[in-house]
C-alpha cells in the first residue's frame, strides 16, 4: 500500500460514493481517505477480485450500517486488483 494507491482509490470510491446522499451527514469524511486505507491495508497481490470485493463490503459495511451492492463493489474490486498489481 502506498499514498498513490490510496488517493487512486479515494478517487474510485468518490465516483462511486456508495453513501449516496448520507455522504453530506458525514463531517469527517475526507473522501473515503480512511476507508481507502482500511481497505488497501487489508489487500495484497494474492487476493482474487472476489476477496478484494469482499474487503471493499466488510469496510464500508462497518464504516457507515450499509448494504453495499455487491455489483458495484466487484466493479470496484476489479480496478483495485489491477492497481495493486500494475508494474
Amino acid at each position: 500500500m502506498n499514498e498513490k494507491h490510496i488517493k487512486k482509490l479515494k478517487v474510485i470510491l468518490n465516483e462511486w460514493n456508495p453513501l449516496g446522499d448520507m455522504a453530506s451527514q458525514i463531517s469527517d469524511l475526507d473522501d473515503y481517505e480512511t476507508e481507502a486505507t482500511d481497505i488497501l491495508f487489508h489487500t495484497n497481490k494474492k487476493n482474487t477480485v472476489e476477496q478484494i470485493s469482499k474487503i471493499i463490503k466488510t469496510v464500508l459495511e462497518q464504516a457507515f450500517g450499509i448494504n453495499v451492492d455487491n455489483e458495484k463493489s466487484v466493479a470496484v474490486a476489479n480496478e483495485v486488483h489491477s492497481m495493486i498489481n500494475a508494474k
